[in-house]
């Protein structure tokens, strides 16, 4: 059994761009309307590079969760096979093999997950700080070929 993580990231990655695209368009809005005079549109890419670095903050959480579940799930098939020894009549000694079996699982499901999440996410973090830094820069003469 895998921790699944797919979900949760794709409607992450969705509420992200939603709030980068409407940040975008708040931009455009407040500079075609001349709002206090100033050039809002590269404004708002600096607030997408702010929201691409909070995003890769709770990469950091969500690696630290995976690993705290995937670590449970290891321990709890070492209880059970520490229940089975207690529950035999003639009590073999501990199964080196079963704890080394154990171990590799949990080695492989925990790499395997984390690069699932490194890859998932890390697409969403460098793509918001790649436009919102384009924006940022550019932002301003990007309006001026509109007009």
């Amino acid at each position: 059994m895998t921790v699944n993580t797919s979900t949760k990231t794709s409607l992450s990655h969705v509420i992200y761009w939603f709030l980068a695209l409407s940040t975008f368009y708040l931009g455009i809005h407040l500079t075609r309307t001349n709002f206090m005079e100033i050039e809002w549109f590269s404004r708002s890419g600096c607030l997408v590079v702010i929201l691409g670095v909070w995003s890769s903050m709770g990469v950091i959480f969500k690696e630290k969760l995976i690993v705290q579940k995937v670590s449970w799930k290891r321990n709890q098939a070492f209880a059970k096979s520490k229940f089975k020894l207690l529950k035999s009549k003639h009590r073999p000694a501990i199964n080196e093999s079963e704890i080394d079996e154990i171990n590799d699982e949990h080695d492989k499901e925990l790499t395997e997950q984390l690069q699932h999440l490194k890859m998932s996410i890390g697409a969403l973090e460098v793509s918001l700080l790649i436009s919102g830094t384009f924006v940022w820069g550019f932002g301003d003469l990007l309006m001026l070929l509109t007009k």
